[in-house]
């Protein structure tokens, strides 16, 4: 991969608002000067990652983690330093010359990754070309017109085996492709394993193509559908089908709605709808969970409208229960999904649901009311008891005493003894987050002179040359290494400035977050010379102690009387020097 040299990931660095770019992933809200966001890097109920727009980082008080804008992408999207500098510099119509096309090598799975893109590319190429145009018309008859076609990249499978040939002729083993469900094994041959079917992807929460669902669209087949199998890089229970996608209109609309099936979420867009991500049929899982927290607490759940939809209702509702998520829900009559509600109702109809979604209590309402029969009096006191618990966890004052009277009509029990009988749950407010710290030794006295030194350096460019003058050694492994860098940029270019530092460290990711921690400490930004002087006579008294230690060691294990008496004398120098 060609690197982009310090000038260019600079000029890029200052263009770029971290802000901005963070805000296209997770939901951020202003807190101060600073904004807050639920972190994407931990299960994280609450917020407690900030974003820095003045000093242009972030960091979680949380987990630790922290660094710059390309940081939190190459994080986010698990892909390499430079891709992340390519992504953003593309995010902010930047050109830079990266070449992504090369293999990743911190990505053990990267082959199977460039061979699902491939696969892809060429099954939208035979789409478009004489052989799809069966393929093409049966899906302008389901209403998916071109736009749609390359905003899905959508593609067709032919009765061949050329995909297979193809990739074999780019050195992928014959074992790589039927691992990763693109070829199926017979008698020591690959075969494709997808034929005339017109074939979806599906991708991961960052828009790769890790697998495919292939339709029929002539013939009797069986099996309308087949889908990838589990892979190395295909879980369906960690992802949600057009996540990359849903993300930007989310986070701007601040809600989510929730279908079953990908083609659920396709008919959606045809219509004008892009908030929207499918659970593929699974389901819901507590990592899918954790991927819709991290945008909004807003959801509208419009599973499929017959007894599995309900079930798959009812399933996301106890699975998401401990987290503060605000759910509507939406039902559609004729036991119809989506994608045939549309093609059948009309787009009118559908927004009207969309707009006018149920509250989670009227559902379970609903659904509770049916199973009583409510002119026996022992089946009202039963209904009660059952719908007690989502009465009392409603926060909000008026819609609870609302709710109230709902309940009070439909069952004719008085107002008041249902007030005594249903007492309103006690919101439990959250407590501010708090920075966890692992437990460890308490600090020494040369651990903080290390971190006062760098604090000093990194906000007064007077301390970096006294430090080169004066000692230029510190006891820790990273932070000598972060001071060793704050001279030599220091030297390169007449001064310092940490943001500039931080792109000048490019993917040491180590050192970012290192220069992240010492700038948060709460240390006041007046000194005097003589403090500076203090910390370093105390890295100075360390570093005699570890020589006489390091010497004193090597005594013990000399026999040679001559150089045990030159360790001896070097000990005693060091120790005269010490004492004056």
């Amino acid at each position: 991969m060609s690197k982009p040299s310090f000038e260019e990931i600079l000029a890029l660095q200052r263009k770029v608002n971290i802000v901005d770019i963070i805000g296209d992933y997770v939901q951020l809200v202003k807190k101060g000067k600073n904004y807050a966001a639920k972190c994407p890097f931990h299960d994280d109920h609450n917020p407690s990652m900030f974003v820095s727009e003045e000093k242009q980082i972030y960091k979680c008080f949380v987990c630790g983690e922290s660094g710059r804008v390309f940081d939190f992408v190459q994080k986010y999207e698990k892909i390499s330093f430079y891709e992340a500098v390519k992504k953003v510099a593309d995010k902010v119509g930047i050109n830079i010359n990266i070449d992504t096309t090369v293999k990743s090598n911190d990505n053990k799975y990267s082959d199977q990754y460039e061979i699902y893109n491939l696969s892809n590319k060429y099954y939208q190429n035979n789409l478009n070309t004489s052989l799809g145009k069966i393929a093409k018309n049966y899906l302008s008859s389901r209403s998916i017109n071109d736009d749609i076609i390359k905003h899905f990249e959508i593609g067709l499978s032919l009765g061949d085996n050329k995909l297979s040939t193809l990739l074999l002729n780019k050195n992928y083993s014959k074992n790589l492709l039927v691992r990763s469900g693109i070829a199926v094994a017979s008698n020591n041959n690959i075969y494709d394993k997808y034929r005339d079917r017109i074939m979806f992807p599906l991708w991961d929460i960052n828009g790769k193509t890790i697998g495919f669902s292939g339709r029929i669209y002539e013939g009797n087949d069986q099996s309308k559908y087949i889908n990838t199998m589990e892979t190395d890089i295909f879980k369906k229970g960690s992802l949600l089908y057009n996540y990359h996608n849903a993300r930007e209109h989310v986070l701007k609309e601040d809600k989510l709605i929730i279908v079953e099936g990908f083609m659920d979420v396709i008919r959606l867009y045809t219509i004008g709808v892009y908030n929207v991500v499918a659970s593929m049929g699974t389901a819901i899982t507590n990592e899918q969970i954790s991927l819709i927290n991290k945008l909004t607490k807003n959801i509208v759940l419009m599973f499929d409208g017959d007894k599995a939809g309900a079930k798959a209702t009812d399933s996301f509702i106890e699975v998401s229960s401990n987290y503060d998520f605000d759910i509507k829900i939406v039902r559609l009559e004729e036991d119809l999904d989506p994608d045939d509600y549309i093609l059948k109702k009309g787009k009118e109809k559908m927004m009207d649901h969309l707009n006018h979604p149920i509250s989670l209590f009227d559902y379970k309402m609903i659904k509770y009311k049916n199973d009583y029969n409510f002119d026996n009096p022992n089946d009202v006191s039963k209904f009660i008891s059952k719908i007690a618990d989502a009465v009392a966890s409603i926060k909000d004052d008026i819609v609870f005493n609302l709710e109230l009277k709902k309940i009070s009509k439909l069952t004719g029990v008085d107002l008041d003894l249902l007030k005594e009988k249903i007492v309103k749950k006690e919101e439990i407010k959250e407590e501010p987050v708090k920075k966890e710290y692992k437990a460890k030794i308490r600090e020494t006295k040369y651990e903080k002179a290390s971190k006062y030194i760098l604090y000093y350096m990194i906000h007064n460019n007077d301390i970096i040359t006294y430090y080169y003058d004066n000692l230029s050694y510190l006891p820790d492994d990273i932070d000598r290494k972060l001071a060793s860098e704050i001279v030599l940029f220091y030297k390169k270019y007449k001064s310092f400035n940490m943001q500039d530092f931080m792109t000048y460290l490019e993917d040491n990711n180590e050192l970012v977050k290192r220069i992240i921690d010492i700038d948060e400490l709460n240390i006041k930004n007046d000194f005097s010379i003589e403090e500076i002087n203090e910390y370093i006579e105390t890295i100075k008294e360390y570093e005699k102690k570890k020589q006489i230690k390091e010497l004193s060691d090597k005594l013990k294990n000399e026999s040679n009387e001559v150089v045990r008496k030159e360790i001896a004398k070097k000990i005693f120098d060091i120790r005269i020097k010490e004492n004056k």
